[in-house]
């Protein structure tokens, strides 16, 4: 087994964990795209409560797995760790976003907090820092950057649909939102990911 150079795990686990975490957000992600559809096709009116819970609670989980399941000593480690420090802004915005979506339906001031959320989500993909061999680097930014940019038309298209009350647009965020949910569940770590080279871990941005 090779080992991770950046952490007591294994390279193998640490794409395990990487692999099994964007799953569960692409999952969430899905299944929050298909209730705004539901809702705005009139089919599952409850939808409307039950995404931005969805979201926030999947952004919960993900501050736990990174945070809560290890030992408080470890944090500032982790924060250090330009990767994991995004994983923890992502993880923020999308309980952040899910809140103020559940806040807009009594306050409306409130409701471009969710666009606002998925541009920096998308941001960060465009930026996200990587562990590895060239290669596996090299493949995994080309990989987040799609993703990034993906889901920061869902933003844009999100922030058209409060702004111009346009419908077209109430159908295409989610539509958006849904492809980006495909690419985190079909995404795989590279082989080479978190494995040091050249006795270094390369890193890269």
């Amino acid at each position: 087994m090779k080992t991770h150079a950046f952490g007591s795990h294994t390279a193998e686990e640490k794409r395990r964990f990487s692999n099994l975490g964007h799953v569960v957000g692409g999952l969430v992600f899905a299944l929050a795209s298909v209730l705004v559809i539901l809702e705005a096709v009139g089919i599952a009116t409850w939808g409307r409560t039950a995404w931005p819970i969805l979201v926030m609670a999947g952004g919960m989980l993900l501050l736990f797995a990174i945070y809560l399941s290890h030992p408080r000593s470890d944090w500032p480690a982790k924060w250090h760790d330009p990767q994991q420090r995004q994983h923890t802004l992502i993880a923020a915005a999308m309980t952040v976003g899910g809140g103020a979506e559940l806040l807009r339906m009594s306050a409306p001031a409130w409701e471009y907090i969710w666009p606002a959320a998925l541009l920096f989500i998308g941001f960060l993909f465009l930026t996200h820092a990587q562990h590895g061999t060239g290669a596996a680097v090299v493949r995994a930014v080309r990989q987040h950057r799609i993703l990034g940019i993906t889901l920061i038309v869902a933003g844009l298209f999100r922030g058209m649909d409060i702004g111009l009350e346009a419908g077209v647009f109430t159908l295409l965020w989610p539509i958006v939102l849904l492809a980006a949910a495909v690419q985190f569940i079909v995404y795989r770590e590279p082989e080479g990911a978190y494995e040091a080279e050249s006795g270094h871990g390369a890193h890269r941005k």
